[in-house]
């Protein structure tokens, strides 16, 4: 016959939540045999008891002690991150590989510093961390990253010297407007000063060889302001090109990935296992994921940027015609 408290799920999780209350460490076999219930439903229960103590103002938590194998009650310090936010925060600074080996190891560090169970989490971060490879340009951008942003918060014209992905160099004056994350690199986006129209550039900033604030500001009207949020979505490699809607059908394994990798993408139709799918992009840079999506995808619209599909792909088979 079924424990009675443990065949009440409600019943369950007041009586679970008594027993860390009162300080008793807890183990998930010990608490399935008691509640006779198996592991999974015990660590729901404790999935559940951890959102309801965080709504109600997340000064506790349940955690494992590695040193005990079991659960316990535990303080959270006011404005820390609990040991699994280090976690993931550090596996998502390994994985951007946007920083020198000098920088990320400084950053790991300090986080690390944070965490009651710092061994554990030395212990899961050790493998990744010795064979963590930095950007090949190995620059110690960091600091860079603050002085730009402070140029764009203060609406500082600077003066620039870059070296572009051909390796010649130019000078120029910007507005800086954004900054923004993508594959491995961080970038600015600015206005160039000169010319009849400002052109809006990105640029990558390891390529500043030079990058000199003066004394000019310049005015940016709020309904006018640079979102980066909003360029975000519409971008990818950035490559920026004619803001485009464009409607393609796709049929390959992940929708939910395109989903992601777009997020101006909309499902408008399902027929036949194909999805049509519309999003509003940069057009270049995203013409570089459509081929790689193989034989899964076809450009339906517009014409014109179909066209240029068509076009590129003649140009790839054209290169493997001789063997």
């Amino acid at each position: 016959m079924k424990n009675s408290i443990g065949d009440n799920k409600s019943f369950r999780l007041l009586n679970l939540y008594e027993r860390f209350r009162r300080g008793e460490k807890l183990t998930k076999k010990h608490l399935a045999e008691l509640y006779d219930v198996d592991k999974r439903s015990i660590q729901r229960d404790i999935a559940d008891l951890n959102d309801y103590l965080f709504k109600e103002g997340g000064e506790q938590e349940i955690r494992y002690n590695t040193g005990m194998k079991a659960y316990e009650l535990r303080r959270i310090r006011e404005g820390a991150f609990s040991d699994y936010d280090i976690y993931a925060i550090s596996k998502v600074l390994l994985e951007s590989r946007a920083f020198s080996k000098e920088e990320m190891s400084r950053l790991l560090d300090t986080l690390l510093m944070g965490a009651e169970d710092q061994a554990t989490i030395k212990y899961l971060l050790e493998n990744e961390r010795f064979h963590y490879i930095e950007p090949r340009h190995g620059k110690k951008i960091i600091d860079f990253i603050w002085e730009i942003s402070q140029s764009i918060k203060n609406h500082q014209v600077a003066n620039v010297r870059y070296i572009r992905q051909d390796g010649k160099e130019r000078c120029y004056a910007v507005e800086p407007l954004g900054l923004i994350f993508s594959e491995y690199y961080f970038y600015l986006i600015a206005h160039r000063v000169g010319g009849a129209q400002k052109q809006t550039t990105i640029y990558r900033i390891d390529r500043f060889w030079e990058y000199v604030l003066t004394e000019e500001t310049f005015r940016v009207p709020y309904t006018n302001r640079f979102q980066e949020g909003e360029f975000r979505k519409r971008i990818q490699f950035m490559y920026t090109g004619p803001l485009t809607t464009i409607t393609f059908a796709f049929w390959g394994d992940s929708l939910e990935a395109v989903l992601d990798r777009l997020p101006t993408a909309r499902v408008i139709e399902e027929a036949e296992g194909k999805a049509v799918i519309k999003a509003e992009v940069y057009g270049e840079g995203v013409k570089r994921w459509l081929l790689s999506q193989k034989d899964c995808l076809e450009v339906l619209s517009p014409k014109a940027y179909r066209e240029e599909m068509v076009e590129t792909i003649h140009m790839m088979s054209s290169l493997y015609e001789n063997e």
